[in-house]
Protein backbone atom coordinates (compact mmCIF):
# COMPACT_ATOMS: atom_id res chain seq x y z
CA UNK A 1 0.00 0.00 0.00
CA UNK A 2 2.84 2.35 0.75
CA UNK A 3 4.31 1.84 -2.61
CA UNK A 4 1.48 2.69 -4.10
CA UNK A 5 0.61 5.73 -2.17
CA UNK A 6 4.30 7.04 -2.90
CA UNK A 7 3.79 6.10 -6.72
CA UNK A 8 0.50 8.31 -6.90
CA UNK A 9 2.36 10.98 -4.95
CA UNK A 10 5.00 10.98 -7.45
CA UNK A 11 2.58 10.88 -10.19
CA UNK A 12 0.80 13.97 -9.17
CA UNK A 13 3.67 16.28 -8.48
CA UNK A 14 5.44 15.29 -11.72
CA UNK A 15 1.61 16.38 -13.58
CA UNK A 16 1.74 19.81 -11.31
CA UNK A 17 4.78 20.49 -12.17
CA UNK A 18 4.25 19.93 -16.04
CA UNK A 19 1.14 22.29 -15.67
CA UNK A 20 3.19 24.76 -13.64
CA UNK A 21 6.12 24.92 -16.76
CA UNK A 22 5.62 28.60 -18.08
CA UNK A 23 4.24 28.91 -21.65
CA UNK A 24 7.07 29.29 -24.50
CA UNK A 25 8.77 32.69 -23.99
CA UNK A 26 8.28 33.63 -27.12
CA UNK A 27 4.39 32.84 -26.93
CA UNK A 28 4.69 34.76 -22.69
CA UNK A 29 2.60 38.18 -22.43
CA UNK A 30 5.00 40.89 -21.52
CA UNK A 31 3.44 42.80 -18.55
CA UNK A 32 5.30 45.34 -17.15
CA UNK A 33 3.72 47.24 -14.22
CA UNK A 34 4.35 50.99 -13.74
CA UNK A 35 3.04 51.96 -10.18
CA UNK A 36 2.27 55.40 -10.26
CA UNK A 37 1.46 58.04 -7.35
CA UNK A 38 -1.54 59.92 -8.05
CA UNK A 39 -0.76 63.19 -10.15
CA UNK A 40 -3.61 65.25 -9.44
CA UNK A 41 -2.71 64.72 -5.15
CA UNK A 42 -5.15 61.87 -4.51
CA UNK A 43 -6.11 61.87 -1.09
CA UNK A 44 -7.88 58.55 -1.26
CA UNK A 45 -4.77 56.36 -0.12
CA UNK A 46 -3.52 56.36 3.24
CA UNK A 47 -0.48 57.96 2.48
CA UNK A 48 -0.66 60.70 -0.44
CA UNK A 49 2.75 62.17 -1.95
CA UNK A 50 2.58 65.80 -2.39
CA UNK A 51 2.57 67.40 -5.85
CA UNK A 52 2.29 70.61 -7.74
CA UNK A 53 1.06 71.14 -11.05
CA UNK A 54 1.65 68.88 -12.96
CA UNK A 55 0.25 70.95 -15.92
CA UNK A 56 2.79 73.36 -15.91
CA UNK A 57 5.82 73.59 -18.64
CA UNK A 58 8.29 71.85 -16.63
CA UNK A 59 6.05 68.98 -15.59
CA UNK A 60 4.78 68.57 -19.01
CA UNK A 61 8.11 68.09 -20.62
CA UNK A 62 9.10 65.79 -17.62
CA UNK A 63 6.04 63.48 -18.31
CA UNK A 64 7.21 64.09 -22.36
CA UNK A 65 10.94 61.98 -21.45
CA UNK A 66 8.67 58.96 -19.57
CA UNK A 67 6.37 58.96 -22.50
CA UNK A 68 9.67 58.66 -24.68
CA UNK A 69 10.87 56.01 -22.35
CA UNK A 70 7.89 53.79 -21.47
CA UNK A 71 6.88 54.02 -25.57
CA UNK A 72 10.57 52.42 -26.45
CA UNK A 73 8.59 49.03 -24.38
CA UNK A 74 6.35 49.32 -27.57
CA UNK A 75 3.08 48.15 -25.49
CA UNK A 76 0.21 46.78 -27.59
CA UNK A 77 -2.27 47.40 -25.16
CA UNK A 78 -2.06 50.13 -22.15
CA UNK A 79 -4.34 49.69 -19.01
CA UNK A 80 -5.21 51.94 -16.21
CA UNK A 81 -6.81 51.64 -13.20
CA UNK A 82 -10.43 52.54 -13.32
CA UNK A 83 -12.88 50.23 -12.65
CA UNK A 84 -14.86 48.23 -16.17
CA UNK A 85 -18.01 50.06 -15.94
CA UNK A 86 -16.36 53.19 -16.73
CA UNK A 87 -14.08 52.12 -19.68
CA UNK A 88 -16.55 53.66 -21.86
CA UNK A 89 -16.38 56.78 -19.63
CA UNK A 90 -12.77 57.07 -20.53
CA UNK A 91 -12.34 55.83 -23.80
CA UNK A 92 -14.99 58.49 -25.11
CA UNK A 93 -12.99 61.28 -23.52
CA UNK A 94 -9.94 59.92 -24.91
CA UNK A 95 -11.62 59.84 -28.45
CA UNK A 96 -12.53 63.63 -28.13
CA UNK A 97 -8.93 64.47 -27.29
CA UNK A 98 -7.60 63.01 -29.96
CA UNK A 99 -10.23 64.92 -32.18
CA UNK A 100 -9.08 68.17 -30.50
CA UNK A 101 -12.86 68.51 -28.97
CA UNK A 102 -11.72 67.93 -25.53
CA UNK A 103 -8.49 68.46 -22.46
CA UNK A 104 -7.07 66.07 -20.40
CA UNK A 105 -7.07 65.96 -16.77
CA UNK A 106 -3.65 66.02 -14.40
CA UNK A 107 -4.72 62.47 -13.58
CA UNK A 108 -2.07 59.80 -14.42
CA UNK A 109 -4.58 57.86 -16.50
CA UNK A 110 -4.86 60.77 -19.27
CA UNK A 111 -1.28 62.22 -18.83
CA UNK A 112 0.54 58.51 -19.07
CA UNK A 113 -2.16 55.97 -20.12
CA UNK A 114 -4.20 58.49 -22.70
CA UNK A 115 -1.18 60.00 -24.15
CA UNK A 116 1.07 57.09 -24.52
CA UNK A 117 -1.84 55.68 -26.10
CA UNK A 118 -2.32 58.10 -28.53
CA UNK A 119 1.70 58.13 -28.89
CA UNK A 120 1.10 54.62 -30.18
CA UNK A 121 -2.18 54.59 -32.24
CA UNK A 122 -4.10 53.11 -30.00
CA UNK A 123 -7.89 53.28 -30.50
CA UNK A 124 -8.38 52.58 -26.85
CA UNK A 125 -7.51 51.76 -23.77
CA UNK A 126 -8.56 49.09 -20.91
CA UNK A 127 -10.15 49.67 -17.31
CA UNK A 128 -9.46 46.86 -14.67
CA UNK A 129 -9.43 48.04 -11.12
CA UNK A 130 -12.14 46.34 -8.48
CA UNK A 131 -13.16 47.55 -5.30
CA UNK A 132 -14.12 45.72 -2.22
CA UNK A 133 -13.61 48.36 0.36
CA UNK A 134 -10.80 48.01 3.38
CA UNK A 135 -11.60 48.77 6.47
CA UNK A 136 -8.24 50.58 8.39
CA UNK A 137 -10.68 51.90 11.26
CA UNK A 138 -11.65 48.54 12.28
CA UNK A 139 -8.01 47.30 12.08
CA UNK A 140 -6.85 50.00 14.35
CA UNK A 141 -9.64 49.17 16.64
CA UNK A 142 -9.55 45.06 16.91
CA UNK A 143 -5.74 45.86 17.42
CA UNK A 144 -6.40 48.76 20.14
CA UNK A 145 -8.84 46.30 21.66
CA UNK A 146 -6.86 43.14 21.77
CA UNK A 147 -4.10 45.25 23.80
CA UNK A 148 -1.71 45.02 20.45
CA UNK A 149 -0.16 48.25 20.62
CA UNK A 150 3.32 46.64 19.38
CA UNK A 151 1.26 46.77 15.80
CA UNK A 152 -0.34 50.02 16.22
CA UNK A 153 3.16 51.67 16.90
CA UNK A 154 5.23 49.17 14.26
CA UNK A 155 2.10 50.35 11.66
CA UNK A 156 2.78 53.87 13.02
CA UNK A 157 6.38 53.74 12.29
CA UNK A 158 6.11 52.24 8.57
CA UNK A 159 3.81 54.99 7.87
CA UNK A 160 6.20 57.39 8.85
CA UNK A 161 8.95 55.42 6.80
CA UNK A 162 6.84 55.00 3.63
CA UNK A 163 6.19 59.43 4.28
CA UNK A 164 9.52 60.10 4.58
CA UNK A 165 10.86 58.04 1.58
CA UNK A 166 8.33 60.02 -1.01
CA UNK A 167 8.97 63.47 0.50
CA UNK A 168 12.69 62.70 -0.24
CA UNK A 169 12.08 63.54 -3.69
CA UNK A 170 9.36 65.83 -3.60
CA UNK A 171 10.51 68.26 -5.57
CA UNK A 172 12.90 66.22 -7.72
CA UNK A 173 11.51 65.29 -11.58
CA UNK A 174 8.78 62.97 -12.02
CA UNK A 175 11.01 60.52 -13.33
CA UNK A 176 12.86 60.38 -10.12
CA UNK A 177 9.53 60.10 -8.16
CA UNK A 178 8.44 57.40 -10.65
CA UNK A 179 11.84 55.20 -10.30
CA UNK A 180 11.60 55.37 -6.19
CA UNK A 181 7.56 54.24 -6.79
CA UNK A 182 8.76 51.13 -8.23
CA UNK A 183 12.30 50.58 -6.40
CA UNK A 184 12.69 47.26 -4.43
CA UNK A 185 12.23 49.76 -1.00
CA UNK A 186 9.25 50.76 -1.90
CA UNK A 187 7.81 47.49 -2.67
CA UNK A 188 9.23 46.16 0.54
CA UNK A 189 6.68 48.98 2.63
CA UNK A 190 4.21 46.39 1.67
CA UNK A 191 4.92 44.13 4.62
CA UNK A 192 2.83 46.88 6.70
CA UNK A 193 -0.18 44.96 5.63
CA UNK A 194 0.92 41.72 7.20
CA UNK A 195 1.62 43.69 9.98
CA UNK A 196 -2.22 44.83 9.51
CA UNK A 197 -3.00 41.12 9.30
CA UNK A 198 -2.46 40.26 12.81
CA UNK A 199 -4.65 42.96 14.22
CA UNK A 200 -7.48 41.09 16.18
CA UNK A 201 -7.68 38.12 18.33
CA UNK A 202 -8.09 33.66 17.13
CA UNK A 203 -11.95 33.94 17.41
CA UNK A 204 -12.05 37.43 16.02
CA UNK A 205 -9.25 37.89 12.85
CA UNK A 206 -10.32 41.27 12.13
CA UNK A 207 -6.58 42.14 10.33
CA UNK A 208 -6.54 38.98 8.52
CA UNK A 209 -10.14 39.05 6.76
CA UNK A 210 -9.34 42.58 5.93
CA UNK A 211 -6.10 41.62 4.12
CA UNK A 212 -7.82 38.94 3.06
CA UNK A 213 -9.96 41.27 1.46
CA UNK A 214 -6.68 43.58 -0.30
CA UNK A 215 -5.05 40.49 -1.24
CA UNK A 216 -8.28 39.47 -2.86
CA UNK A 217 -8.74 42.59 -4.58
CA UNK A 218 -5.36 42.76 -6.15
CA UNK A 219 -6.37 38.90 -7.44
CA UNK A 220 -9.17 40.00 -9.36
CA UNK A 221 -7.32 43.32 -11.06
CA UNK A 222 -4.86 40.40 -11.87
CA UNK A 223 -7.29 37.80 -13.59
CA UNK A 224 -8.50 40.94 -15.50
CA UNK A 225 -4.99 42.04 -16.73
CA UNK A 226 -4.62 38.29 -17.89
CA UNK A 227 -8.09 38.03 -18.79
CA UNK A 228 -8.30 40.85 -21.52
CA UNK A 229 -4.15 40.50 -22.28
CA UNK A 230 -3.14 38.02 -25.64
CA UNK A 231 -0.86 35.49 -26.05
CA UNK A 232 2.79 37.65 -27.31
CA UNK A 233 1.49 40.67 -26.18
CA UNK A 234 3.01 43.88 -24.79
CA UNK A 235 0.98 45.19 -21.96
CA UNK A 236 1.17 48.27 -19.97
CA UNK A 237 -0.48 48.57 -16.55
CA UNK A 238 -0.34 52.35 -14.91
CA UNK A 239 -1.22 51.52 -11.44
CA UNK A 240 -1.53 53.07 -7.92
CA UNK A 241 2.72 51.61 -6.62
CA UNK A 242 0.43 50.40 -3.71
CA UNK A 243 -1.11 47.73 -6.23
CA UNK A 244 2.73 46.81 -7.61
CA UNK A 245 4.13 44.58 -5.00
CA UNK A 246 0.85 41.80 -5.12
CA UNK A 247 0.51 42.58 -9.27
CA UNK A 248 4.29 41.92 -10.03
CA UNK A 249 4.04 38.74 -7.48
CA UNK A 250 1.31 36.81 -9.46
CA UNK A 251 1.96 37.88 -12.96
CA UNK A 252 5.44 36.95 -11.74
CA UNK A 253 4.14 33.19 -10.82
CA UNK A 254 1.38 33.17 -13.51
CA UNK A 255 2.54 30.40 -16.71
CA UNK A 256 2.44 32.09 -20.13
CA UNK A 257 3.57 35.39 -18.53
CA UNK A 258 6.64 37.70 -18.22
CA UNK A 259 6.83 40.53 -16.25
CA UNK A 260 8.87 43.42 -17.69
CA UNK A 261 10.56 45.53 -15.04
CA UNK A 262 9.86 49.42 -15.58
CA UNK A 263 12.88 50.60 -13.96
CA UNK A 264 14.91 49.24 -16.97
CA UNK A 265 12.99 51.42 -18.62
CA UNK A 266 13.68 54.96 -16.35
CA UNK A 267 16.59 54.64 -15.21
Amino acid sequence: MLKILTGMLAALVGATSALAQPAASGSDTQVMVLGTFHFDGGGRDYVNPEVDDFLSPQRQQEIADILDRIEAFQPDRIIVELEPEHEDWINERYRAWRAGEAELTVNERDQIGLRLAARMGHEQVWAVDYQNGMDFQAMMGAAQAAGQTHLLEGFQQTIGDVEAFFSRNADGTIRERLIDANSPEAMGFHQMYLTLAQAGTVDDPVGAHQMAAWWGRNMVIFARIAQISQPGERVLVVYGSGHKYLLDQYLEGAPGFTLIDPLDYLQ
